[in-house]
């Protein structure tokens, strides 16, 4: 459902929750809730890859960091270790529901060192980009045993040139949904059903009407406060074609949690998070943290799409890419070249097979006409003579013929 323009504007509050405080900023903001539906209008971003908007939402920190899914960015090679600086990078902030806060370049882009491209493990970067000046801190939903619910939202663009959004899409969800399902989807899910967050979740794109796309971000609600939590990572989409052809889909969120640490190592200063004040708290202080990667990667009869699902094409892997052209994946050109083999195979056997028979069969014949010659002898000729007056032996008389 949509966001409704009369949100009330409700106070800040920690409650019952404790919140690391970023030491140099002490106002926190962390949001109220207002029933089951609604969400206080917090600071959101998106996105923009040389100034056109993508559908990667920028979990904000500070106002000058915040977290996105590494598969929205650009790599100069497969392994996905080096960034691409020359795509433009940068990140549209929203002062609300519908109105702008800024537009500010990003000037270093760094994913996480374990992340795995083609299992879409690991799938957070951290950007970090200039401010107007004005601080701000966003925390960061850090337990998640804490969330007694969740906001799954999308917030989007009308117009990325003047900085114009619309109503942010949002939806509450508790889930009931069988992990089993997801887990058959995606090996990595099957493996990091703590990292990552399963639903079936859509909204419709901005880009065309007739296509459903996962949300961007969720929020983990600890009642009365809320704060986001998760970023869309990738989807597993059953069946050839992606989100626009009806498919069953499974949606998959990286949860930030686990990242905390890392991302302090790398912004220089300590991560704003919130939880619980309960002895059963645990945090990771891993700053390598690492999912496990599966070995096999792919699912059959499933692909799997992640980035930035405005521009489809420039976040396929490579065999998503052949199929969209028009062509076949590796699985299927393997699959007929076997099936070519086999033929051939075949073909040859009979082929092999008549010659011999042909062979065969001229051998017969060459031998049945060669021993014509050898075998055959000649019919003797009688020839009767007349007989001889003078031959003393002649007989006198000669039998009788009738």
């Amino acid at each position: 459902m949509r966001l409704s323009n009369s949100l009330l504007t409700l106070a800040a509050g920690l409650s019952t929750v404790f919140a690391s405080s970023p030491g140099e900023l002490s106002t926190p903001t962390l949001f109220r809730r207002n029933g089951t539906e609604d969400l206080q209008a917090f600071k959101g971003a998106v996105l923009l890859k040389n100034g056109e908007q993508t559908s990667c939402e920028v979990a904000l920190m500070y106002s000058t960091f915040g977290f996105v899914s590494a598969a929205c960015l650009d790599f100069t090679d497969d392994t996905a270790k080096t960034v691409n600086m020359t795509t433009s990078y940068e990140v549209m902030i929203s002062g609300g529901l519908t109105s702008s806060y800024g537009r500010f370049k990003a000037s270093q882009v760094t994913p996480n060192p374990n992340y795995d491209p083609a299992s879409y493990a690991n799938n957070i970067a951290i950007l970090q980009f200039d401010s107007n000046g004005d601080e701000f801190v966003n925390y960061i939903a850090s337990w998640r045993a804490d969330w007694a619910n969740m906001y799954f939202v999308r917030r989007s663009l009308s117009n990325a040139a003047g900085g114009a959004w619309n109503q942010p899409a949002l939806t509450t969800y508790n889930s009931n949904l069988d992990m089993t399902d997801c887990a058959k989807a995606n090996t990595l899910f099957m493996y990091n059903q703590n990292d990552l967050i399963c639903n079936q979740l859509t909204t419709t794109s901005i880009m065309n009407a007739t296509c459903s796309i996962p949300y961007a971000s969720m929020y983990g609600v600890i009642d009365p406060n809320a704060a986001i939590a998760a970023i869309y990572s990738h989807s597993a989409v059953y069946g050839q074609g992606n989100f626009c052809n009806g498919n069953k889909i499974y949606n998959y969120y990286i949860v930030m949690q686990n990242y905390v640490h890392w991302a302090m190592s790398v912004i220089g200063k300590k991560a704003p998070v919130f939880h619980t004040r309960i002895a059963e708290y645990t945090e990771n202080m891993d700053a390598n943290y690492s999912m496990t990667i599966p070995g096999n990667k792919n699912v059959e009869s499933v692909l799997v799409y992640g980035g930035d699902l405005y521009h489809l094409n420039a976040t396929m892997t490579g065999e998503e890419k052949s199929e969209e052209k028009g062509g076949l994946s590796t699985g299927a050109i393997i699959g007929i070249l076997l099936g070519l083999l086999a033929l051939l195979a075949l073909l040859g056997y009979f082929i092999h097979k008549k010659i011999k028979e042909r062979l065969a069969s001229n051998r017969v014949r060459r031998w049945w006409f060669f021993g014509r010659f050898e075998k055959e002898e000649k019919p003797e000729h009688f020839d009767p003579q007349m007989a001889d007056p003078n031959d003393p032996h002649r007989p006198s008389a000669y039998p009788v013929q009738f």
